[in-house]
């Protein structure tokens, strides 16, 4: 497997963004609602989100315009059964829980993906009626930090995940953990646009394809900057 880069698009400062003049203002949501995963089915949007400790855990929102969103469900009511999870022996899951999940839908099947350090694994959930919401949930270890869920057009399923040095892993067909047979081959670290700005490293990976080129979305914050947006475009091969 090898995936080529052929071009690092220009990086994006953040800036304010006047709302639309045709009834949407910001914030749409008036709520707490990190690490956002966004995805279109026909003409719906549906998008998931991080609750982290609480449960049920990672909310599932549905929205036609991207202004209107209605909470439709969560992924799990509880992740796992451990004392950091269960407020046992003095211990906590406060502000770990489930970080950053991934919502992916590939040939009628709906996926919601995230990883726990406290559980110390990754899991994926899967369902067909996103509306209904029967999860099926599968796990593996270890937790893949900050991933993103990626289907391509050869049937090979990929995880990009990590912070700093971003890697590149190939699934096995069911999704129950790494093909063993095949090998990182992706290695990205954050690049210095400039001498003036101290950015913290590439994480919150995200996977796009369109036609025969691949995509990489990336956040990088730091002191000086509010966010840097960075796009890597290549193909798996």
């Amino acid at each position: 497997m090898k995936f080529v880069i052929v071009l690092l698009a220009t990086n994006i400062l953040a800036i304010r963004v006047p709302a639309q003049r045709n009834g949407a203002t910001n914030p749409i949501i008036f709520a707490d609602v990190p690490d956002m995963s966004i995805i279109r089915v026909d003409d719906m949007y549906y998008m998931s989100s991080t609750t982290m400790h609480m449960a049920p855990g990672v909310p599932i929102m549905k929205s036609k315009d991207l202004v209107n969103w209605k909470l439709i469900g969560y992924a799990y009511d509880t992740l796992a059964s451990n004392d950091a999870l269960n407020l046992n022996n003095g211990t906590s899951a406060y502000g770990r829980g489930s970080w950053a999940s991934c919502l992916r839908f590939h040939q009628g099947v709906y996926y919601i993906t995230t990883f726990s350090q406290t559980t110390g694994k990754t899991h994926i959930f899967s369902c067909q009626d996103i509306n209904k919401g029967e999860w099926k949930e599968t796990s593996f270890s270890p937790d893949y930090h900050d991933h993103s869920l990626f289907f391509d057009d050869d049937g090979r399923v990929y995880m990009i995940y990590g912070s700093g040095i971003i890697k590149l892993i190939e699934l096995s067909a069911d999704l129950s953990g790494k093909n063993q047979e095949r090998q990182n081959t992706l290695s990205l670290k954050t690049p210095v646009p400039r001498q003036d700005l101290t950015l913290c490293s590439h994480q919150r990976g995200h996977n796009y394809s369109r036609s025969t080129v691949d995509f990489i979305c990336l956040t990088s914050f730091g002191p000086t900057v509010v966010c840097v947006q960075w796009w890597y475009t290549g193909q798996i091969k």
